[in-house]
């Protein structure tokens, strides 16, 4: 195509192309912002895969870390949090706490486990008696 015809054919061209964008660019539009949607909730998701894997101890350092940095903020995060408990308490008439999973909600971590027991605590002074123990 020689610079002729492109010339005469220019305006036919731009003409159809906005007719075409008029025509698709709503449906790009929506195609991005459901992609974009879809995005988030597959980050979110994983965030709570994460969670749900590792446990509570990345919060928990987190939380450990920022009472460390600071005691004041540490306090202030927690009688806010508190109080939006209690908000969408007096809000929804139910427990934020009943909308996630219980392990989530109110996460009960065993207590430490002593792998060795009482191996090497009385070295000094063992026990001599036979098939006693303690």
């Amino acid at each position: 195509m020689n610079i002729d015809t492109y010339i005469e054919k220019s305006p036919a061209m731009a003409a159809l192309e906005n007719k075409l964008r008029v025509q698709y660019l709503p449906q790009q539009r929506s195609l991005e912002r459901q992609l974009s949607a879809l995005d988030q909730q597959a980050g979110v998701q994983s965030g709570l895969q994460l969670e749900r894997q590792y446990g509570p101890q990345r919060t928990l350092e987190g939380l450990r870390r920022q009472y460390e940095t600071s005691p004041q903020a540490y306090a202030l995060n927690r009688g806010l949090g508190d109080q939006m408990t209690r908000q969408f308490e007096r809000l929804y008439g139910t427990s934020p706490y009943g909308s996630v999973e219980q392990n989530v909600a109110f996460n009960r971590q065993p207590g430490p486990v002593d792998f060795y027991g009482t191996v090497g605590t009385n070295i000094g002074n063992p026990n001599l008696t036979v098939g006693t123990g303690k």
